[in-house]
């Protein structure tokens, strides 16, 4: 169960908080930054995500390529990665599907995620640490008659993604990325695969 904080205010409290004193002070708003990169299988070694502006915002929500407008700052709390698989049915029982494609990134081809900031690295980490966003929760069961499979995974459990606690800010006009590299070429069986690496924290942006 989501945690909020139930807190008894006063009202001048409650004023100044929805009445800023000075239009120079930011106002902080939980965010997600987010961006993915095309994967094709026996190919794509390597990706590099928020450098550039989505035409498609459902693909990704940076403002600039590699960088926040000023005024804004990003407090990073969590980093996650999620594989936008779709579920797969297979006539015959076999070791492929979203699975095996998850574990090519994590496993197979030993994949390390860093975070880069101002020429700086944080990393490089295994790529296991990027726990899911979140799924699809369900069941399937197949008819003992029939070696068909139904088949859907996600990346690990929905436990917040890797926790940076707030130890990476991101200032205005300074360039970032995170980089995703594998060992070399994963085999998958969705090409291309839609890889999203998102940030969960504080943006803190002008008031008026």
């Amino acid at each position: 169960m989501a945690r909020m904080r139930v807190v008894a205010r006063t009202r001048p409290a409650l004023a100044r908080a929805a009445n800023p004193q000075s239009a120079k002070e930011p106002e902080a708003l939980p965010w997600i930054l987010f961006d993915t990169q095309a994967w094709t299988t026996a190919v794509t070694t390597t990706q590099t995500y928020f450098t550039a502006v989505q035409n498609d915002k459902t693909l990704g929500n940076m403002e600039g390529p590699g960088q926040l407008p000023d005024p804004q700052y990003f407090e990073i709390h969590y980093i996650g990665c999620d594989f936008l698989l779709q579920e797969q049915f297979q006539a015959a029982a076999a070791a492929t599907g979203p699975i095996t494609d998850i574990l090519q990134f994590l496993f197979a081809q030993r994949g390390i995620w860093t975070f880069n900031i101002s020429n700086k690295r944080v990393g490089p980490f295994p790529l296991s640490f990027l726990h899911a966003s979140g799924g699809v929760m369900g069941y399937v069961a197949t008819n003992s008659a029939t070696t068909g499979k139904f088949e859907f995974a996600n990346n690990g459990i929905f436990d917040g993604g890797f926790c940076v606690g707030g130890a990476i800010l991101i200032s205005p006009k300074v360039s970032f990325d995170i980089t995703l590299q594998l060992a070399a070429a994963p085999t998958l069986n969705t090409s291309p695969l839609n890889v999203r690496v998102w940030m969960a924290g504080s943006l803190y942006r002008r008031v008026l």
